[in-house]
């Protein structure tokens, strides 16, 4: 029998056995689940999000209107995913559902990199691409987009130039190329950018300006350096120097929010160091040690007829009648003591002014940009003002289907450029050589003076001081650039968008000199003038597919690119002289005696291009890119106008395996390698053809017009080619709070562009032509570490290593080695191209001291060899006829050596970044091994040859004779001797051979610089509010041998073939910066 509590247990049963066969029934019913993924910030469709089954391959992509379908069993879980936002899970019971994503801080920090034409997940790179990020560049305030990346990227070069707007030099993994520079492609937003040049200038006239100074570095959001060919193979005939990425900042993220940045900066600048030249008692000394020197060099001298002095004769002209020649110039001192370098260089005082508005949301924003730099020059009247204009706006059209993008760039800029160059020998020394050589013993000017003044110790040459020239010479440069890009971009279907873009961009340059009659030029010339401008137009046009899929653990993302892009480059060049009056300087030509026959130059360029990338990745784990890129140039011949740049990249996520997941103290293992080809053309347009040039000449009394073939056809003339491999290794640490990257590579640049030497038969001095082979090899490494982190106090450290060798492995089939470009006062040629040597060595005669005496001058056998004079090596023995050596050698050619090399053995950067509750600091030290210096100047303040200012160092320890001056008789003292083992050469008034290139002229390159010290303070204020006041210094200590001024510091920035030269450089300086940030 059935008792009621028997019977209330079994309906309880019944019951909860219903219950669960009804559950198990609806769980596992199949529901076709649909949903929208929507991004919660704007409330925007989230289009190309990941919808995944937990447990299960099975996955969908969400649509343009970010929709999605997927099959599944009530129940189950589904993860949401999207790059750069925090993944979700949810179980699902229901159809349809809204699900909505948050963005995730850290993923956001470090999400995408730029590559180009497009961005992918850092994560899934296969190439070596380095990326700055913009709190990094907020640490270096420093007016260029090049001085920015010093010390930021290893394998990164940066020649620096001190003076206002001057340009500087970038190079990236070596050197590649005779002709084509080491300067890489910028691309700004997406678009190449085209540098702005200066318009021509009389010789010798000021330097060229900064590449990137229409780019205003506080606009800058990211800045992506590009390395390998995997990475650079996308902009084929360009990449070959590396490519690095600008992108500068907009307004997507300010979620309908106006904000305000305000910043002011004001610095001054010094030159970093004085060089320790002779004072004016010091220099008169060494005027009167050279005539001593002199005497006793030629009374001593063993071929003397009446035989040489033996030190027990009386110095008279009884006994030695050829001191009559000779008086001591300063028996007592003229009490002038001018200091050049204080009187040239000044405290420079400068400011910058960046005011910048961002407002809008997701869905339509502006960002505006307003900066003004009012810099000075540390030599006086140099100066560079400029205005920089950033415009960026985004609106979704049609329904949001679309996305347009307006980019608007204005840059004007004017300056003085000071006379630096050294082109004309005595009709304008540059600024810097005069102000270290000029004598101190002269005063500035008088009203009613001129430089004849100066003659007499100048061998009868008329000569402006560095302070007249720096005064009063005009070099003034006004640039203007416009740029305006426009950018539309749709999905066509949810896995294919659409990009079209096209871009206008104008550059004008325009330079005007004049050398009023107060100069030793003008004066010569009775004022001389030029003006000068260059235009540059470019259109560049823009169509780009991208179809990005996912099928269960497969990933493809492919990219379809078309471009076209075509410059129109016009100049001018006019010059005139005879004004008789510096009223009118370089405004009014008509009152020239004199005018030139103008230059004019107008030239097209075209380059017409496609790419196909492919990217492949299987669980995020396996990745394979694959790049081809087909460039057309206008630049060659039908038959070789266009070529091919493929890539092809592999990596492999490591970590992602089972095997290593175990270790928790490992958060990546990422292996990487590469191999690609890319290009250059670094040569001006139509060489691959026969060019007429207009000659004027007389003809029966009369100025007639003619033409002559001046450049022969060369039909084969085709692209210089880059093969390089790369092979790298990331890994990561303890949560990614320790990371290093390692990048080993091989590049080799086949068919050299370069200028070939022709036989003087053929009619024609040389031609372009394709002839060499170059090779780099070298090892990048960088190492990340969060030292500490904690919510008080957080400390970054970064460092980075860049190790390159560089090879000439062939030049053509006939020649070992091609003389570089002259160089210096007596245009010596001390570069050499020389196969199995790097580019661009240092060759030159040997030297081992100073010779002591006449007998150790005599027994050398070397021509010219006396007491007090350079010693120079024999390396090759000249023989007579009959092949027995000559009794007296000369030290040519033939006899020099490897004396030197530029390329620096590796380069290094370490920083540190702090934070302390509001404080924050950060220091950089940048630095190089090896890399020497050819030290033009130091032919004169080493050399002491002539009657110019010497440094004092090489005075001090130059040879001496054992002379005085003593009542006015010359007495010979032993104790005044300085002959034995001396550094430098004796003061003469007739020297030997001491302006040939030698080991004296080189200095070793290596140094360590303070490069940047930033400390600062924020103010929180209400409603987002925050103000922030910084300090900051800008080489403020540089440890290094070079007795120039600064070892970083070259003439020729952009120049591969006078690598290394420093011939009157604008110095190196130092700053200190205050500075205040407002954000509203």
């Amino acid at each position: 029998m059935v008792t009621k509590t028997d019977f209330k247990m079994i309906m309880k049963n019944t019951i909860l056995t219903l219950i669960l066969l009804f559950s198990t029934l609806v769980y596992s019913q199949e529901l076709s689940l649909k949903g929208t993924v929507i991004e919660r910030e704007t409330n925007l469709p989230l289009g190309g999000a990941t919808v995944q089954l937990v447990g299960s391959d099975t996955g969908v992509i969400t649509g343009f209107d970010g929709d999605f379908e997927i099959t599944l069993s009530i129940g189950d879980k589904i993860k949401v995913s999207y790059i750069g936002m925090k993944t979700i899970e949810l179980p699902i019971l229901t159809s349809p559902i809204s699900v909505y994503m948050e963005n995730d801080i850290n993923q956001l920090e470090e999400v995408t990199v730029s590559v180009g034409y497009f961005d992918i997940s850092e994560k899934d790179l296969s190439g070596s691409i380095t990326q700055i990020k913009s709190d990094q560049l907020e640490k270096n305030r420093n007016g260029s987009v090049e001085s920015i990346l010093q010390g930021q990227v290893s394998g990164l070069v940066v020649s620096e130039s001190s003076e206002p707007g001057g340009g500087s030099g970038v190079s990236i993994r070596g050197t590649n190329s005779i002709l084509g520079g080491t300067q890489p492609l910028y691309v700004l937003d997406g678009i190449p950018v085209d540098p702005l040049t200066d318009a021509a200038g009389m010789n010798g006239s000021g330097g060229s300006q900064s590449s990137l100074s229409f780019i205003n570095p506080n606009d800058i959001d990211k800045i992506e350096v590009l390395k390998d060919a995997a990475a650079t193979a996308i902009y084929g005939a360009r990449g070959a120097n590396g490519v690095i990425l600008i992108t500068s900042k907009t307004a997507n993220n300010e979620n309908g929010k106006d904000k305000v940045s305000v910043s002011y900066e004001s610095y001054v600048t010094s030159v970093r160091r004085n060089i320790n030249v002779l004072d004016g008692s010091g220099f008169e000394n060494y005027m009167n040690q050279r005539v001593l020197n002199q005497v006793y060099q030629e009374i001593t001298d063993p071929n003397r007829n009446g035989g040489p002095f033996d030190g027990s004769q009386v110095i008279n002209s009884g006994n030695f009648p050829e001191i009559i020649e000779y008086t001591l110039p300063y028996p007592e001192s003229s009490g002038i003591n001018t200091n050049w370098q204080d009187e040239t260089y000044r405290l420079a005082l400068s400011d910058r002014y960046n005011l910048n508005y961002r407002g809008g949301d997701f869905k339509r924003n502006i960002s505006m940009g307003l900066g003004v730099n009012n810099e000075e020059g540390v030599i006086i009247n140099s100066n560079s003002k400029r205005v920089n204009l950033n415009i960026n706006a985004k609106r979704k059209a049609f329904d949001e289907k679309i996305d347009i993008y307006s980019k608007t760039y204005f840059t004007h800029k004017k300056g003085n450029a000071a006379s630096v160059g050294n082109g004309q020998i005595f009709q304008q020394r540059g600024v810097v050589s005069q102000a270290l050589q000029f004598q101190p013993i002269f005063s500035l000017l008088e009203p009613g003076q001129d430089d004849d003044i100066y003659s007499a110790l100048n061998e009868g040459n008329v000569v402006s001081n560095p302070y007249t020239l720096a005064r009063y010479v005009m070099d003034i440069k006004e640039s203007s650039s416009f740029r305006q890009t426009l950018q539309i971009v749709g999905k066509i279907t949810p896995k294919l968008t659409g990009t079209l873009k096209g871009s206008y961009n104008f550059q004008k340059s325009n330079r005007d000199n004049y050398y009023p009659l107060n100069t030793t030029r003008g004066r010569n010339t009775n004022g001389e003038a030029s003006q000068a401008f260059l235009e540059n137009s470019k259109v560049y046009a823009e169509a780009n597919l991208r179809y990005r899929n996912r099928i269960k653990n497969h990933r493809i993302d492919a990219t379809l690119v078309g471009t076209y892009e075509k410059n129109e480059i016009r100049s001018i060049f006019n010059r005139a002289r005879g004004f008789g009056t510096d009223a009118t300087s370089f405004y009014n030509f008509s009152s020239a005696e004199e005018i030139l026959t103008p230059i004019t130059q107008f030239r097209e360029v075209g380059l017409l291009s496609a790419l196909f990338r492919v990217g492949y990745n299987y669980k995020r784990k396996y990745f394979v890119d694959i790049n081809t890129r087909i460039d057309a140039s206008s630049k060659f011949s039908l038959n070789n106008k266009s070529a091919i740049f493929p890539s092809v990249a592999f990596s492999w996520f490591a970590s992602k395996e089972d095997f290593l997941k175990k270790y928790d103290r490992l958060s990546e293992l990422k292996f990487r390698m590469s191999f690609g080809k890319t290009g250059s053309n670094p040569i001006s347009p139509y060489q691959s053809l026969a060019l007429m040039t207009p000659i004027r000449y007389n003809f029966n009394d009369e100025i007639i017009t003619g033409f002559y073939e001046s450049n022969l056809a060369n039909d084969d003339l085709t692209w210089e080619t880059t093969d390089q491999f790369n092979f790298g290794i990331d890994l990561g640490l303890l949560d990614s709070k320790l990371n290093f990257t390692i990048d080993l590579y091989h590049k080799l640049t086949r068919d050299l562009l370069q200028y070939v030497q022709l036989p003087p038969s053929n009619g024609y001095v040389s031609r372009v032509d394709n002839f060499g082979e170059v090779e780099n090899k070298g090892v990048d490494f960088n190492i990340n570490s969060i030292v500490v982190e904690n919510d008080d106090f957080n400390w970054n450290f970064n460092a980075n290593l860049g190790i390159n060798k560089n090879k000439l492995n062939k030049l053509n089939s006939n020649l070992d080695f091609q003389l570089g470009p002259s160089i210096g006062f007596s245009q010596a040629y001390p570069i050499l191209f020389m196969v199995g040597q790097p580019l661009g060595i240092y060759w030159g005669a040997q030297t081992d001291g100073i010779y002591a005496d006449w007998e150790e001058a005599i027994n050398s056998g070397i021509a010219g060899a006396a007491p007090g004079e350079i010693k120079y090596l024999n390396n090759y023995v000249d023989v007579d006829e009959s092949g027995q050596p000559l009794a007296i050698q000369e030290i040519n050619f033939d006899d020099y050596v490897k004396i030197g090399d530029p390329n620096p053995d590796f380069t290094y950067s370490i920083s540190n970044n702090f934070t302390y509750k509001n404080w924050d600091a950060s220091i950089l030290f940048t630095g190089q091994k090896g890399g020497d210096l050819f030290w033009v100047d130091s032919w004169q303040l080493s050399g002491l040859q002539k009657t110019t200012n010497v440094l004092s160092s090489s005075f001090e320890n130059s040879w001496k004779a054992p002379l005085v001056y003593e009542n006015g008789s010359y007495v010979y003292n032993p104790l005044a001797a300085n002959v034995n083992n001396v550094g430098h050469p004796g003061a003469l008034i007739d020297t030997g051979a001491r302006a040939i290139s030698s080991d004296r002229n080189i200095y070793d390159g290596s140094f360590i610089r303070l490069k940047n010290i930033n400390i600062g303070y924020n103010f929180e204020f209400s409603q987002g509010r925050n103000m922030r006041v910084y300090i900051s210094g800008q080489n403020l200590f540089v440890w290094t041998d070079y007795p120039g001024y600064d070892p970083e510091v070259k003439t020729y920035t952009k120049n591969p073939q006078k690598r290394g030269v420093d011939f009157g450089t604008y110095p190196g300086t130092k700053s200190m910066l205050i500075g205040l940030k407002f954000n509203y």
